[in-house]
């Protein structure tokens, strides 16, 4: 019975006298990022996550809540198939012919800067932490561009070859093109972030973790983010490939995906996990102060030139 009431004292203990700990803390995080799709035919695209970011962190026993703001930047590189377009054209003597582009080692980047506001929630026991929570992701900057290889031939009725490595009738493999970087614009997003991880701080040897080892908190972790909505606003976009007789001959252009109405009504989410380092500085307690009132207290008088006190 005696132990039963020591363990409920010591719980009602640590529930009056909860320990709270404020902290602001910098992060940077690193890791795979892929734009997720629903394009037949077109695989995801992969790139490069990053973020970098300042946070406000209130430790309340085991418990962590974390508000703060955050840039991210996210690169893909659209990996497109394979394309094959045929042109019907006339050729200088007048005959009808078939031009074949086919369109090889397509691809087209993507760029996103985003304004993100993290608001998380978590625990910490011992060495271990995690924290879990959204964060909500304003666009500030899109861009795009787009490349690929063609190669072209020509294919006659009345010939049983087909026409290779001729530029000056524009049939030639291996030949450049590309889009110029065009802006573009993201969706508002509300992301789902999830990171597991453990405190570092005792790594390192400097003086002043050595002294305040709880004051400057360090910590590493593996984070996942993943979009809850769709971040996709093109609709109506030109073709993916396009062409203009010219007097120079036909020219060909490329339409980033983003862009093209291939991506018509896709839906696009964006899914990112790496590593993420944290370093956490405690904020100033604020200090116990006394107001000390003689008003309130009985005082002896001090009698000059000795050392006792009359009491009247």
């Amino acid at each position: 019975m005696s132990v039963m009431l020591s363990c409920w004292c010591a719980g009602a203990f640590t529930r009056l006298s909860p320990e709270a700990y404020h902290f602001i803390s910098l992060h940077g995080d690193a890791g795979y990022s892929a734009l997720l799709h629903n394009i037949a035919g077109q695989q995801p695209s992969a790139g490069l996550n990053t973020n970098l970011g300042v946070d406000y962190r209130l430790f309340h026993n085991n418990f962590i809540f974390s508000a703060g703001l955050e840039g991210m930047y996210d690169f893909n590189a659209n990996m497109m198939d394979e394309l094959d377009f045929v042109i019907p054209m006339r050729d200088t003597e007048g005959q009808l012919f078939d031009m074949h582009v086919h369109v090889d080692e397509s691809r087209d980047y993507a760029h996103m800067l985003n304004l993100n506001i993290p608001l998380l929630v978590g625990g910490e026991w011992n060495r271990f932490y995690f924290m879990v929570g959204p964060k909500f992701s304003v666009n500030l900057y899109g861009a795009t561009t787009s490349q690929a290889m063609i190669t072209t031939y020509g294919e006659y009725d009345e010939y049983y070859d087909d026409f290779y490595e001729m530029p000056n009738h524009q049939f030639a493999s291996g030949q450049y093109m590309g889009s110029a970087t065009k802006p573009m614009k993201w969706n508002f997003n509300i992301i789902a972030h999830l990171e597991i991880g453990g405190r570092v701080g005792h790594m390192f040897k400097y003086k002043q973790f050595r002294l305040n080892p709880d004051k400057v908190r360090m910590y590493l972790a593996a984070y996942a983010d993943f979009g809850l909505l769709n971040i996709h606003v093109n609709n109506g976009g030109a073709p993916i490939f396009e062409y203009r007789e010219t007097d120079k001959g036909v020219q060909f252009y490329s339409q980033p995906l983003m862009l093209s109405n291939i991506a018509d009504g896709a839906t696009f989410r964006n899914l990112n996990v790496g590593l993420k380092f944290t370093v956490a500085f405690e904020l100033p307690k604020k200090g116990k102060s006394y107001i000390y009132d003689y008003k309130k207290y009985d005082r002896p008088r001090i009698r000059r030139g000795g050392n006792q006190g009359i009491k009247f």
